[in-house]
């Protein structure tokens, strides 16, 4: 019987890699052959080689040119014409179904995770009000009291060496308490646990964790067993613990606001969850997926991206020297706040954050798209109809062409006279209609939390034998939002005052 079934399959496996290989629309485009005859290829670099895609397609880029096939029915480039021709202007490309449906049980409901363009349009203007800069800033001040609640804790309880706190966490527990606060009007309060170490964020961490297994192997996961599993038997399942963990929290959440809405009304400042009840009847699942979606683009990456930028404050004494001079001459009285518009409006420190933008990438995953019959040409090609087509926004930031020495932390390049070249291939957000719809939150947490820190604290990198020397993609782990491998400890020097 096994050896019957052996004789029928690898005939069927033999032709289909022939296929591929010979007669497929995308032969001609040039890659590692296994990358052409199975999707394979890049399940061994996300799940054994622990989220090392982006980093091999760096290498193949090198080696085989601007356009590499890295499956077989997918193309990834390393050019900003591409890059920009797929995303910024790719109107008639829509998701990829097979990548963004392996996202379940995060995204499938949820605005990052809808395929048709029409329901993507309709779930962002339900959120758009709440994400649109006029929003955000008549909600800064709720912003900013999580930013008093950070200094407060680092001057208090991390004031020397021996006391010294991992910055990544740190601020993520900031914006995952802004993000949480900002939805359900109720905070997980991660800002409280001592050294900054709440089980809620190691949760976040572990469902990161699954996300290749989930993308790559869904068939083999029965993940909608495991959601319908009681509650006691599921968390005997250690693979997805962080992810159940985050789900229940959800579901708690999402269950409280339906059975009493007056509850998103009795807080001092707007929610989101309010404007998706009060835009229509949503299915408790979309809503409970949709803070998933939230909670993570909303903490990981702003978090990740101030971690960045102090890192390389605190690294180069001259950036550091000329953020305090800047933001003392503008705000000679730190007791009072400076609001984040004024912030934006100072040269150095606005040039800072842009810089630290372009090396914190939110997300390194080359997002897959699919040519539709009205694509033009991606990067001067002429694809065929299906093709799937990709390009990680680190190489857009990279690009020595647009960003002289780019492995440089240099916020003096946002100086010069006509940046807008530079602002085009600034994608941390990536870029056109599915742009991420919270992007100016975003750029309220870094500008508040950032400009206090510089200018009311005097924060010293406490360094160890492992201690990183720059931020560079061999760093990264590529869970669709970046990890890097090491953060760095820092601490308040009050003797220096």
């Amino acid at each position: 019987m096994y050896i019957l079934l052996i004789y029928c399959v690898l005939p069927y496996v033999a032709a289909v890699a022939l296929y591929r290989l010979f007669f497929h629309p995308l032969r001609q485009y040039p890659g590692p052959l296994l990358a052409a005859v199975t999707q394979g290829y890049q399940s061994y670099f996300n799940v054994v080689k622990v989220g090392g895609l982006v980093y091999q397609l760096d290498k193949l880029h090198k080696i085989y040119g601007p356009a590499v096939r890295i499956g077989p029915n997918m193309l990834h480039f390393n050019y900003r014409e591409a890059y920009h021709d797929i995303y910024t202007y790719g109107s008639t490309l829509v998701k990829d179904r097979e990548f963004y449906h392996g996202m379940v049980p995060y995204a499938a409901e949820s605005s990052v995770g809808f395929v048709d363009p029409s329901l993507a349009k309709t779930r962002r203007g339900h959120l758009a009000p709440m994400f649109s800069r006029r929003a955000v800033v008549a909600m800064e001040h709720s912003v900013q009291q999580k930013v008093n609640k950070l200094l407060t804790i680092l001057n208090e309880h991390h004031t020397s060496p021996e006391s010294s706190v991992d910055m990544g966490a740190a601020y993520r527990s900031f914006t995952m308490d802004v993000i949480t606060s900002y939805c359900f009007a109720d905070s997980v309060n991660t800002l409280d646990a001592p050294g900054f170490d709440h089980p809620f964020n190691q949760s976040v961490v572990d469902s990161f964790h699954i996300f290749w297994a989930l993308q790559h192997f869904f068939s083999a996961i029965p993940l909608f067993i495991v959601n319908h599993l009681p509650r006691k038997l599921a968390m005997f399942l250690p693979l997805f613990g962080g992810y159940l963990n985050l789900k229940f929290a959800f579901e708690n959440q999402v269950d409280d606001i339906l059975r009493d809405p007056s509850k998103l009304s009795s807080v001092d400042h707007d929610t989101i969850y309010r404007h998706l009840l009060d835009e229509g009847s949503l299915p408790r699942e979309a809503l409970i997926q949709e803070a998933f979606v939230l909670m993570a683009a909303g903490s990981h990456t702003s978090g990740t991206a101030s971690q960045v930028g102090t890192f390389y404050a605190l690294k180069n004494p001259d950036i550091h020297r000329r953020l305090f001079e800047e933001l003392c001459d503008a705000w000679p009285n730190m007791d009072e706040p400076m609001s984040f518009v004024a912030l934006e409006k100072l040269p150095y420190f606005n040039a800072f954050v842009k810089e630290t933008l372009r090396f914190a990438v939110g997300i390194i995953q080359p997002l897959p798209r699919v040519i539709g019959p009205a694509t033009p040409s991606i990067g001067g090609l002429k694809l065929p109809i299906g093709t799937i087509a990709g390009m990680s926004s680190i190489f857009l930031h990279m690009n020595p062409d647009v960003f002289p020495d780019p492995h440089v932390f240099n916020p003096d390049r946002w100086l010069v006279e006509d940046i807008s070249t530079m602002m085009l291939d600034l994608a941390p957000f990536s870029k056109g209609p599915r742009i991420c719809p919270g992007l100016n939150l975003a750029w309220c947490e870094l500008y508040l939390v950032l400009g206090n820190i510089f200018r009311k604290l005097d924060l010293k990198m406490h360094t160890t034998e492992d201690m990183i020397n720059e931020y560079r993609i061999e760093h990264t782990m590529n869970y669709f939002v970046v990890r890097w491998r090491k953060s760095f400890q820092a601490y308040v020097d009050k003797l220096s005052k």
